[in-house]
């Protein structure tokens, strides 16, 4: 039930807060008045370029099963699936989650269901999930938020996640250097193109797009 995330959310307390409309679950900044109402069959646009998307030549197969641990609204979760294979989304933010689950709710495309059916979201932290999940993966996947390129202006999708997330390159490294020790799968991490928050890390391949850029690693255990 999308209601239990309900009681996790405090809108007294942040200037972004959820309002329940007709329409859906609708974002609001309180500072701005801006709002964002999220419409997964928006993706459809997306999803139909995934054979010239970048994520192609990083997962080359199809039929695997990878592990979203950035989850957010979704967007590179249903590339990976469109692309053939099963996802499992962590998202550990409550407004996130409330939101997401409210727009996969609303989903009326038949191509994005078909997507959406093969993507399986968790609420809470990905690194305690890896800890304990029994399940092996075939690659994790990690997309941050950027921490440069600032004076660009991002779609409003992007600014709502931003002012939601609190992002802390360091507790990111700890995680990824937790995450390689722990699997013996690849790890995926995105980063924009001009950053270099993990040069120390000994990556396979980095795979690169004029904004942003992937990097393929593995993890080092080898009872995975």
């Amino acid at each position: 039930m999308i209601e239990e995330f309900d009681n996790l959310i405090d809108n007294s307390s942040d200037c972004i807060i959820v309002e329940l409309s007709k329409r859906g679950c609708v974002l609001k900044d309180q500072k701005t008045l801006m709002t964002y109402l999220l419409n997964l069959d928006e993706y459809e646009k997306i999803v139909e370029q995934r054979n010239n998307h970048i994520l192609k030549k990083v997962i080359k197969n199809k039929g695997l099963n990878i592990l979203d641990c950035t989850g957010g609204f979704a967007r590179d979760s249903a590339i990976i699936s469109s692309l053939g294979n099963t996802v499992t989304l962590i998202e550990n933010n409550p407004v996130i989650m409330r939101v997401l689950k409210d727009a996969i709710s609303r989903i009326n495309s038949t191509a994005m269901k078909n997507i959406f059916n093969n993507i399986t979201t968790k609420f809470g932290d990905c690194i305690d999930f890896i800890r304990t999940t029994n399940r092996k993966y075939d690659y994790i996947y990690f997309d941050f938020m950027f921490n440069i390129n600032k004076s660009a202006l991002p779609s409003k999708k992007e600014q709502f996640l931003r002012k939601i997330v609190h992002n802390n390159i360091n507790r990111n490294q700890n995680i990824i250097n937790e995450v390689l020790r722990r699997v013996g799968c690849k790890v995926i991490i995105k980063e924009h193109a001009k950053s270099n928050d993990y040069k120390h890390l000994d990556i396979i391949n980095t795979y690169k797009e004029k904004i942003v850029k992937y990097h393929l690693l593995e993890g080092k255990n080898e009872n995975y």
